[in-house]
């Protein structure tokens, strides 16, 4: 005699067919879609051609080489770590354009309200100034006559 609970009574066959046509029917929908270009145009390809003339492909004037900090990124600043960035980040201070246009003395009471006595805040605007611009030969010489963000030997 033949347990009932044995077998199942679910038609795994017609699910797996349910599933397949979905699946096909969603293929052929991502395939006829037109998808969004936002906004950019390029010409038409020249005639008896289905490619993209080399001429619309817009590639920058010269590539950066090696590996480029991010532009918000302030421990890119001599005397800035990641407990600093925090405080200034706390303080209002996220890009390295805003670093750069605020007095030492509004740094060290930001700092001074964290907490910290300890940074010397006297040339982060100007490290700051250099590295928003991309100046980042300009920022290293710089950073080489700093320690911990103070003027001296580095």
């Amino acid at each position: 005699m033949m347990d009932d609970d044995s077998r199942s009574n679910v038609p795994y066959g017609a699910f797996t067919a349910l599933i397949l046509f979905l699946a096909g029917v969603l293929t052929l929908v991502l395939r006829c879609r037109r998808w969004p270009t936002y906004g950019v145009r390029l010409p038409p390809a020249p005639a008896g051609t289905d490619r993209t003339p080399e001429r619309a492909i817009l590639l920058p004037d010269t590539l950066p080489t090696g590996t480029l900090p991010a532009p918000d990124d302030l421990t890119v600043i001599e005397g800035i770590g990641t407990k600093v960035a925090g405080v200034l980040k706390s303080a209002g201070i996220h890009r390295l354009e805003q670093l750069a246009k605020a007095t030492p003395d509004e740094l060290k009471r930001a700092l001074t309200a964290a907490g910290n006595r300890i940074s010397n805040p006297g040339s982060w605007p100007e490290q700051a100034k250099l590295a928003a611009a991309g100046q980042w030969d300009a920022l290293q010489a710089l950073q080489a006559q700093l320690k911990a963000g103070r003027a001296g030997s580095g």
